[in-house]
């Protein structure tokens, strides 16, 4: 893996995934050509403490909300919109630390987005060991 970032080999296999799926390979130097939200907010975390777990499936049906997904086929896809978390499982914050951001197209959106996440996120005052990345390793 890391001989193939030093000789350029993933980054040459990155060009040809974005030009096979017909993209702008001008992104690529400059990813101000990329579609924005026109609301871009962060929201800090509710309370000190650590992140236990993240309902993963909320988090889906919230990007889909915001317009970043399809609820059937055919629907458009807005990709300005989406979700950055900035703490995982196992992470401890304070009250008012950086805990995601929002890519919102209005306040409205944003505003449910931002309550279903933060409904998604379990907390407890102890730390927890988090779940491995890899649970099982199959063939």
């Amino acid at each position: 893996l890391v001989q193939a970032l030093e000789d350029g080999m993933a980054w040459a296999k990155f060009v040809e995934w974005i030009t096979a799926q017909g993209g702008d390979q001008a992104v690529i130097d400059n990813p101000d050509l990329l579609p924005q939200a026109p609301l871009i907010e962060t929201v800090a975390a509710p309370r000190s403490g650590f992140i236990t777990a993240i309902d993963a499936a909320e988090v889906g049906k919230t990007g889909v909300m915001l317009g970043g997904g399809r609820t059937k086929k055919g629907d458009p896809i807005d990709y300005g919109v989406g979700i950055v978390h900035h703490a995982k499982v196992g992470d401890e914050l304070a009250e008012g630390d950086p805990l995601l951001t929002i890519h919102a197209n209005n306040e409205e959106s944003f505003t449910a987005a931002k309550e279903r996440l933060l409904a998604a996120i379990t907390w407890a005052d102890a730390p927890i060991t988090p779940p491995p990345h890899i649970r099982k390793i199959i063939g």
